[in-house]
């Protein structure tokens, strides 16, 4: 196993990355600096389209239309043209929580957008709690919520045959499952998958944030002030495999590169000490580690 920083760019809060086997770039977002980014990971350069608001949160590219991606901005979700800078409304949610944003979300295997809201952070890591709400956004722009009272909507997944939906509310420190029925898009059968708080080997875990999964079925999950990415066996809730980062705040990851042998995982610099940004001069980079000996899949797109 090989970790390395694939990026020149520092990301304040490096969030969302989705690999783009088309272009063959990374695609992720610099949440609180409000850019999307587009990272040549052989080059390590970034290309990058600011957009107005105060949190940009996730990008997904269309199906249809590499130069078409779909992103959220505060609690709207936006169509962005990557050529000409133009952004263009599909929804927007929370209306009666004007504070509330989003924070990360997927498409599934058909291309519904699913994503989540999180309630107002008063000062730095302090939430207000059970604000936020799960969305998903069908093709035809109709949109549905199914989980309410979530504090800090975060990773989700699918398991391989997309009958179960892994799902993180990252301040209670937890990891959902759902039982998951594609063609409606139902969520049932809420149960807590671990619980990072009673379990003793998830103690130095620090907060469940973004997640992945790979084709043998397990699951990625970055640890948010744990400085690493856990592999977990949704089986039997226990980590089989532990990577650790020279930085404290890793936030997402997902799986790329031309065999999608290659885990790129995001980070972030804001909140941290003056003393810990030092010693922390990688915070903020995307990382790639490779030679993990294990492979995921490509990433669905939006269907709109």
């Amino acid at each position: 196993m090989a970790v390395c920083v694939t990026s020149k760019r520092l990301s304040s809060l490096g969030e969302g990355p989705h690999w783009d086997e088309e272009c063959k770039v990374l695609w992720h977002v610099d949440a609180l600096a409000g850019d999307v980014c587009r990272l040549d990971v052989e080059t390590r350069e970034t290309e990058v389209v600011h957009l107005s608001g105060r949190v940009v949160s996730l990008v997904i590219p269309y199906s249809s239309d590499p130069d078409k991606l779909v992103v959220t901005v505060d609690r709207e979700i936006r169509k962005l043209s990557w050529k000409n800078q133009s952004c263009e409304l599909l929804q927007e949610v929370d209306q009666d929580k004007p504070d509330n944003h989003f924070n990360d979300g997927k498409c599934d295997r058909i291309g519904r957008l699913w994503a989540g809201t999180k309630g107002f952070e008063k000062i730095p890591t302090v939430i207000e709690p059970e604000q936020g709400t799960l969305y998903s956004l069908d093709s035809n722009l109709s949109l549905r919520k199914h989980v309410e009272k979530i504090s800090i909507s975060n990773g989700m997944v699918w398991n391989l045959d997309h009958t179960i939906m892994f799902y993180i509310d990252s301040l209670p420190r937890k990891i959902y499952a759902f039982d998951f029925d594609l063609t409606p898009g139902t969520l049932s059968n809420q149960r807590t998958l671990v619980d990072f708080n009673v379990v003793p080997a998830y103690e130095e875990c620090g907060f469940p944030d973004g997640m992945t999964i790979d084709c043998e079925g397990k699951l990625w999950v970055a640890c948010y002030d744990g400085g690493r990415v856990v592999r977990i066996d949704p089986a039997t809730a226990q980590i089989l495999r532990t990577v650790k980062f020279p930085a404290q705040k890793i936030t997402s990851c997902c799986f790329g590169g031309p065999n999608y042998d290659e885990l790129y995982v995001t980070s972030a610099w804001a909140g941290l000490s003056d003393v810990n940004k030092k010693d922390q001069p990688q915070a903020g980079a995307v990382f790639k580690v490779s030679e993990l000996g294990v492979k995921g899949f490509p990433q669905d797109r939006f269907a709109g």
